[in-house]
């Protein structure tokens, strides 16, 4: 069996589930999430990691196939609870002599991990869309919705769809630095020059994690509107549903609102992500980001 240890927020647990998904299809095995560290969170396991915030499990709002893994079948693997500073210290020692195949190296794609054998315990973020290119089609379907949307949510929708709409997604959370860093207005500001250098705008969609402050700060030029919590869903999957229906974006550094931009069907569809992912630019961010999509 191929066993994905989860993390992190929906964007995170997607990436981290499609990599499970391409090699449990590879070898023809079942795919099991261990989902540990979300259900216990133990707050010694984040004493050592501050970027680190509480999550649940997200991904059951979408028609994945994949089972929770068992107590036997994860024991071994479940050590991080011991905690702190010796639970890094061991991890990355192992790591360095190659003792844990699956657990991520570095943040760059790695193409040794496609060759991984059938039964593999996979830790880390995995965020490249060169894991699980060749499945694409079986990824964008794994991550349909298993409820319908409200009526309003599915009045919006076809608001969204009949128009040349851009989705702008702000990130608040973490616009004041610290490890994810943060964006100004001059960002989406030339983000827009770009898109519409290229295409029509008909209507700029605003998704942000902080609504009302986006209500009171941001104008502009184009019609807009400001999509509230009530289209949000459950684990916001309302809201990602929504982003993937929009003909362009302008996204922050969310693997949130890469997903929204990546499930897009939009064949001409044009995305800006920002050059500058984390606050340490020592991480490469290269394989993160599609080659069709812009960096600036």
């Amino acid at each position: 069996m191929i066993i994905v240890r989860l993390s992190g927020g929906m964007g995170n647990q997607m990436f981290q589930y499609a990599l499970g998904r391409t090699l449990s299809l590879k070898h023809n095995v079942p795919l099991k999430l261990d989902v540990t560290f979300l259900n216990h969170r133990v707050k010694m396991s984040y004493m050592f990691r501050p970027h680190f915030s509480f999550r649940s499990f997200d991904l059951d709002v979408f028609n994945i196939d994949a089972t929770f893994a068992q107590p036997e079948d994860i024991s071994f693997w479940n050590r991080p609870f011991l905690g702190g500073k010796l639970m890094l210290v061991i991890d990355a020692i192992l790591r360095k002599l190659a003792f844990l195949p699956g657990w991520e190296k570095s943040f760059s794609f790695d193409k040794k991990v496609l060759d991984l054998g059938p039964n593999t315990y996979l830790e880390g973020f995995w965020q490249s869309e060169k894991y699980f290119l060749d499945i694409a089609q079986t990824i964008r379907q794994d991550f349909t919705l298993k409820e319908p949307l409200s009526l309003a949510t599915q009045i919006l929708l076809d608001d969204i769809k009949n128009t040349e709409s851009l989705c702008v997604h702000l990130r608040r959370t973490h616009s004041g630095g610290g490890f994810h860093g943060g964006y100004d207005m001059g960002y989406y500001e030339n983000g827009i020059k770009y898109i519409k250098e290229k295409k029509k705008i008909g209507k700029i969609f605003v998704f942000s994690d902080d609504i009302e402050w986006c209500k009171q700060n941001i104008k502009f030029s184009h019609p807009t509107m400001f999509v509230g919590s009530e289209y949000a869903g459950k684990k916001g999957e309302g809201h990602l549903y929504l982003m993937t229906a929009c003909k362009f974006f302008i996204i922050p550094n969310s693997t949130f609102s890469w997903w929204g931009a990546w499930l897009s069907n939009n064949p001409d569809k044009i995305v800006v992500a920002p050059k500058k992912w984390f606050t340490d630019a020592k991480i490469n961010t290269s394989d993160l980001i599609p080659d069709s999509w812009l960096r600036i």
